[in-house]
């Protein structure tokens, strides 16, 4: 029973440390990214802003209003873009990993929000990742009964635990709207948006 305990410690051991990782090293590479977008961000800005004041200088007094109305359109869109490719970036970071720590991180997200008895709809991409087997290490981890079902989801990535009581979408897509939920300030904050 302690050889048993020790090979889970040592699982949820090292899931912690992939996902920890993998944390780590998508907070660097949107570091890298955040400073090539505000890069270019500078740029539009000042582009912007010397098509506004030209403009203005030609147009009557009405036309500067419009003008300066249309230049905060394109920075809000400008920035609404920004924004938007930082998270795509931890999508596609996410969906690209390897097997072992995509595996990780959905292990560590099941883990967490698993309720016993649940049944586990991978997604169809992940067809050749999520696997009986791969769940039944899950579901020893976490002590709880999960049965993989047959259905696949039309997701793209992640899983959906369908529960007694309620489901719990953790799709690739729903984890990075969760994260940038909780973020998005920060992040809007370090692109000096």
């Amino acid at each position: 029973m302690q050889g048993t305990q020790k090979i889970i410690d040592d699982i949820l051991s090292s899931a912690k440390n992939t996902a920890t990782a993998m944390i780590e090293e998508a907070t660097a590479e949107q570091e890298e990214s955040l400073a090539a977008l505000r890069a270019s961000l500078d740029n539009a800005q000042a582009e912007s802003i010397k098509k506004s004041e030209e403009q203005a200088d030609a147009a009557y007094a009405g036309r500067v209003k419009l003008g300066d109305l249309e230049a905060s359109k394109v920075m809000l869109r400008a920035k609404q873009q920004c924004v938007a490719a930082v998270y795509d970036g931890v999508r596609e970071k996410i969906m690209k990993a390897s097997d072992a720590k995509y595996l990780a991180l959905l292990a560590r997200l099941i883990t967490e929000a698993c309720e016993d008895g649940d049944e586990v709809i991978a997604a169809k991409s992940d067809e050749k990742r999520v696997t009986a087997a791969w769940l039944k290490k899950v579901s020893t981890a976490a002590k709880k009964k999960l049965t993989l079902s047959k259905e696949r989801g039309e997701f793209e990535g992640g899983v959906i635990l369908r529960g007694a009581r309620h489901d719990r979408d953790l799709s690739i897509d729903e984890i990075v709207a969760d994260l940038k939920e909780r973020t998005i300030g920060e992040t809007v904050k370090k692109l000096g948006l």
